[in-house]
């Protein structure tokens, strides 16, 4: 199956909740590669490579909200976006 890309950008309370600390955990669980990082306006930015399958089941876990702290306003998405080749899923300090 190929590798698909998506930048996913989320806003609400979103930091400060572990919010990135449980996307990293997500993405584990499905095979997910690529990054996550707090921005500046209070959102969180999540770089994503998976295949299609376990793309899919990854971002509804995020709209689903992985922190039990976090507040989502709204989840954009843009697939396709490019996103690096990495081995692993790590936060972005």
């Amino acid at each position: 199956m190929a590798t698909e890309t998506a930048i996913i950008r989320v806003t609400g309370l979103v930091q400060g909740v572990g919010f990135r600390y449980t996307t990293k955990h997500l993405a584990y669980k499905f095979d997910v590669s690529g990054t996550v990082k707090n921005l500046d306006d209070g959102s969180v930015e999540i770089g994503a490579r998976a295949n299609s399958d376990n793309l899919e089941k990854f971002i509804d876990a995020i709209k689903q909200g992985p922190s039990p702290a976090a507040r989502i306003n709204e989840v954009f998405i843009y697939k396709g976006a490019p996103v690096p080749e990495r081995k692993t899923f790590d936060i972005v300090y």
